[in-house]
């Protein structure tokens, strides 16, 4: 029983025996497989296989005619994919030899049997749908393949880092544009070529190094470098590492990331900071500078500590228009010796940024200095100490410049305007401050005016009291050595008259009793300038025998309460003491509406407290020592004025309950 193939084919029959084809043609048919042909020459074959697209081709090796079966399978083969059987009777080696190039499925050795040749049809289908298979599946990765080589060379090519390759000679196999532009050559340019003949002896040497202890350590490695590119000296983020294949190491690749920016923006932001930090310097300096001068050169030593600049100075302006050195921070002695700049624009020494700064009254940036025709005159002492940059800011005091902050650094471009900016703040802070110093010099000169000033009308008061109090002393002895015994001898005469008239004439007794009353009043006006007890027995005497008499005239309840006082008590504290308790006491009398009044005089350690005390209806002290400063108040003011010439304290209390004037004298003269 014949196996029955599960699909039918079109089978192309290349035979040139007519009975073996027709005896194959029968065979095929009762298979259930369709018949191309059969045809008996190469030639038939190939145009017939052409046209028709069999599924399989049985072919006769020897065939008569110009094309044997071996060249007809070869051209068909070439046209089309179909599997191929050979038909062969004979089997010799150079045949077998010629026929393996075209890969044939199968041979059938003539004679054959049905069974063969269903088996041989069968594998060599099933063979040709495998292979066809692995042929779909291996296109198919050609062509993911394919894919994913255009999208990674689309991402290497359009990557904006470095990307290359190189073998283990270190010729260069793969690099994208980005590379391109940083060495500045082209791919043709670099491709097939090592780092010797496209970079600096001293960079290709350093790249080498580095390849050679990456593949002999076998790790990839990230690290920055500075590369020397196309448009100038670039800061490279680095990954380098084995390039292997398949397992096999073929070189090295590195991926490099121009951060060139980003570390210029962080360089910035660290300079920001530094900035920020010495504006926040600078004040701190401002509130504490015992002087300007001191502040002047501590402004320029924070700049460049803080800051970042190479080097600061300052300059004031003199009486002709010149700058001098008022401050310096890490200037090179050859730029400041002798350097000569003037605000004068019609001198050569005027027309440069700082001169230019001063007399515009604006910033003056400088951030390429050797090639600014501005600093010609000075290019030369630049040059020689290492300056690239520099900016200049005017300083004012009263709103007129007086000067000019100068900074310098050694890198080109480096005054950027968010550097200018905060620069220029701190300019402004320290003209403010020069201005605050001027104040505080014209206020410490009007204070030292108005010291004087209360010195010499203290001075003065001091003298008007010695001198009131001497006229005092001196009206007090006339009104009791003069005025008193020549009322004490009208008496005396008048007691005589009356003895002789026999005491009957009424005009001599009332002549008598005025004289009397007089002298009375001419005594107690004597006590009241200038007690004799003070100048006799002591400030405690005086003050009793005071106290007691206006108590008793006042019909006032008095309590006096004294310490012992030495006898060196300074005549101007007791003087001041007796004035002041004759004072409150006067004001007790007349306004207080007291019913009691106490005296107290304590001596403590090297200070006199006296203390007068009611029980009246009080005051409005706060008022009233206001209008003694107001000049209202004489008796208040008054005793203000002896307390503080003696050096001492007055402190006045009152309240519903009472009031009370209470005055610290110190007992040493000042």
């Amino acid at each position: 029983m014949s196996h029955r193939p599960s699909t039918s084919k079109r089978i192309l029959i290349v035979e040139d025996d007519p009975l073996v084809a027709r005896a194959l043609a029968l065979r095929l048919s009762a298979m259930g497989h369709g018949v191309v042909g059969p045809v008996a020459g190469g030639g038939e074959a190939v145009a017939l296989a052409a046209r028709e697209r069999p599924d399989l081709v049985l072919m006769d090796i020897v065939l008569s005619g110009g094309v044997d079966g071996i060249e007809a399978a070869r051209v068909i083969l070439e046209e089309q994919r179909v599997p191929l059987l050979y038909l062969t009777a004979h089997a010799d080696d150079e045949r077998f030899a010629r026929a393996r190039i075209t890969a044939p499925y199968a041979y059938l050795l003539k004679p054959y049997n049905d069974r063969e040749l269903e088996l041989a049809i069968e594998l060599a289908l099933q063979r040709h749908q495998h292979d066809s298979l692995l042929r779909g599946e291996a296109a198919r990765q050609d062509r993911r393949i394919d894919e994913l080589a255009t999208m990674l060379g689309a991402l290497v090519e359009g990557s904006t880092d470095c990307i290359m390759a190189k073998d283990a000679d270190g010729r260069y196999l793969l690099c994208n544009r980005a590379f391109e532009q940083l060495l500045g050559r082209s791919r043709s340019e670099i491709l097939g070529h090592g780092d010797d003949e496209l970079l600096p002896p001293e960079l290709a040497a350093r790249c080498h190094a580095d390849e050679q202890r990456i593949v002999a350590s076998g790790r990839t490695e990230t690290y920055e470098e500075v590369f020397p590119s196309a448009d100038g000296a670039r800061t490279l983020l680095t990954t380098k590492g084995c390039l292997r294949i398949a397992g096999e190491l073929r070189g090295v690749f590195a991926i490099a990331r121009d951060i060139s920016d980003r570390k210029d923006a962080e360089l910035r932001l660290r300079r920001l900071s530094g900035f920020y930090n010495a504006l926040a310097q600078t004040n701190q300096a401002i509130m504490h500078a015992a002087s300007a001068e001191a502040l002047l050169e501590r402004a320029c030593e924070i700049v460049v500590c803080h800051g970042g600049v190479s080097a600061a100075w300052i300059g004031l302006l003199d009486g002709d228009g010149w700058l001098r050195v008022a401050a310096q921070r890490s200037m090179a002695r050859e730029f400041l010796d002798g350097l000569r700049i003037s605000i004068d624009g019609q001198r050569q020494e005027g027309h440069g940024p700082v001169g230019t700064a001063m007399r515009e009254g604006g910033t003056a940036v400088c951030n390429d200095y050797l090639l600014d025709p501005r600093t010609r005159t000075w290019q030369q002492r630049a040059r020689a100490a290492g300056i690239r940059a520099s900016a200049a800011f005017p300083l004012r005091r009263g709103g007129q410049v007086v000067g000019a902050f100068c900074l310098y650094a050694g890198q080109v471009g480096f005054f950027d305007q968010g550097l200018v900016d905060l620069l220029g703040q701190l300019a402004n802070d320290i003209s403010f401050a020069l201005d605050t110093f001027d104040a505080d010099r014209r206020r410490q000169l009007a204070e030292a005016e108005l010291r004087g000033a209360n010195e010499r009308l203290q001075r003065l008061s001091t003298r008007l009291i010695g001198v009131q109090e001497a006229e005092r002393r001196r009206l007090a002895h006339d009104l009791h050595a003069d005025v008193g015994q020549n009322l004490a001898m009208i008496k005396m005469v008048l007691q005589g008259l009356s003895r002789w008239s026999g005491g009957n004439d009424d005009g001599i007794s009332e002549a008598g009793e005025i004289a009397d009353r007089t002298l009375q009043q001419v005594r107690a006006l004597s006590t009241t300038l200038r007690p004799p007890q003070l100048d006799d027995l002591g400030l405690v005497p005086a003050l009793r025998a005071h106290f007691d008499s206006r108590c008793r005239h006042a019909a006032i309840k008095g309590s006096f309460v004294a310490d012992p006082c030495p006898s060196t008590l300074p005549e101007e504290t007791a003087i001041a003491c007796f004035r002041i308790a004759q004072e409150a006491l006067g004001n007790v009398v007349r306004h207080a509406a007291a019913s009691a009044v106490a005296l107290e005089l304590r001596l403590t350690g090297d200070a006199l407290t006296l203390s007068v005390r009611d029980d009246g209806g009080g005051f409005d002290a706060p008022a009233a020592l206001a209008g003694a400063a107001r000049g209202e108040n004489l008796g208040l003011l008054s005793m203000q004025e002896r307390a503080e010439l003696a050096g001492g304290q007055l402190t006045v209390l009152s309240s519903a309950a009472g009031s009370e004037v209470r005055v610290l004298l110190p007992l040493s003269v000042r």
